[in-house]
């Protein structure tokens, strides 16, 4: 009779540790990450990288890039908050840039683009100084076109995506101050 209800208990905990280690992966795959995007933050890198993209002067920083292992069809929620200046000492914009100014595909002050001339035409306008990304191979070659981000977005990973990598929507980047932070939540694979 005793080594039923043994049997019984021990069936209880393997299937008790069965749900805690699901559970546990469930979890591992929904951790959520901060990335910081200083102010002076080129979305891509041009040079060798992604030659076809030309955009602005190439005065920013290297690109910030979440540390999140990426799975095609695997949706990221991300939420960015903080503020960028577009010069020394001048007024702050949230993560969707300065709303006054519209960049679309036109030229900056530098005489060159602005990144948001390779996104589609349907995510326009984009604006100024906005939180944009771009999916990219292990080694930061683009996947897929450029996006906006704004204060918020939910998107889902293209297939041969290793990495994302966020910066700005400006043609001039040295001048920039400030940061941004972007939480993104990532979900399973559809």
């Amino acid at each position: 009779m005793t080594g039923g209800y043994d049997m019984r208990i021990a069936t209880i905990l393997t299937v008790c540790a069965g749900i805690a280690l699901a559970g546990a992966g469930h979890s591992a795959l929904a951790e959520t990450v901060t990335v910081k995007v200083p102010g002076t933050a080129m979305p891509w890198i041009i040079k060798k990288k992604n030659p076809d993209l030309p955009y602005g002067k190439a005065d920013g920083t290297a690109p910030a890039v979440a540390p999140l292992k990426l799975t095609a069809g695997m949706s990221l929620q991300m939420t960015a908050t903080g503020s960028t200046t577009t010069v020394a000492g001048g007024g702050s914009f949230d993560p969707g840039g300065q709303a006054e100014f519209i960049c679309d595909d036109h030229l900056g002050g530098s005489g060159m683009p602005f990144p948001s001339i390779y996104m589609s035409h349907g995510f326009y306008p984009v604006h100024l100084n906005e939180l944009v990304a771009i999916f990219t191979d292990g080694k930061g070659r683009r996947v897929k076109s450029p996006f906006p981000v704004g204060t918020g977005l939910t998107i889902t990973v293209p297939e041969g995506a290793e990495a994302i990598q966020f910066g700005l929507n400006d043609d001039i980047y040295a001048d920039n101050s400030g940061e941004i932070d972007v939480t993104i939540t990532p979900a399973a694979a559809q």
